[in-house]
């Protein structure tokens, strides 16, 4: 096996779990998120930019980041969410409720995609990983306060994006609302 393989493996086996999980979240499918991580093996294994990198997980993290959001783009179907997700202590939730908490879910993944690259890194890793705005700015180099101003200012984009998908839907007859 080769050095740059093994440098592939030492990572995955370092931080593996959290890249799964990352890419678990942002597919909300588990067979989609097997075959991501075989994906992210092969990319990094030929990459040239994890040899350079200053911190090899955060350029792999950014590489299962992309790769979730590649898969979003090539998909357009509703996604399910996962099994590790579920808590077993909470009560069932009714059908319907599940169904819009799924949608909304999935237009804020779809509008995610659509942010540049430091906004959706951002926005993954404060809301979906729940890190702290301190350990993001030190995975990505930029001051802490900088990043929470990124972060607001995306999260009203996002909601704009979303809201223009709602007026939209409405423009063309389909309204939830009665």
């Amino acid at each position: 096996m080769g050095q740059q393989q093994d440098k592939v493996l030492t990572l995955l086996d370092r931080h593996g779990r959290r890249l799964h999980r990352l890419l678990g979240r942002l597919t909300r499918s588990e067979d989609a998120t097997s075959d991501l991580m075989q994906e992210l093996f092969l990319r990094l294994s030929r990459s040239k930019g994890l040899e350079q990198a200053r911190d090899p997980y955060a350029y792999a993290w950014r590489a299962a980041a992309n790769l979730a959001f590649e898969w979003r783009r090539r998909r357009k179907i509703k996604l399910g969410p996962l099994e590790e997700d579920a808590c077993e202590d909470e009560p069932q939730e009714r059908p319907l409720g599940r169904l819009v908490r799924d949608e909304e879910v999935q237009r804020v993944l779809e509008a995610t995609s659509r942010l540049d690259e430091l906004a959706q890194d951002v926005i993954v890793m404060r809301f979906i990983e729940q890190e702290p705005y301190e350990e993001i700015a030190a995975r990505l180099g930029r001051d802490a306060a900088y990043l929470r101003s990124l972060c607001s200012k995306s999260l009203v984009r996002l909601r704009q994006m979303c809201d223009d998908r709602d007026a939209d839907r409405t423009d063309k007859g389909v309204s939830y609302d009665r």
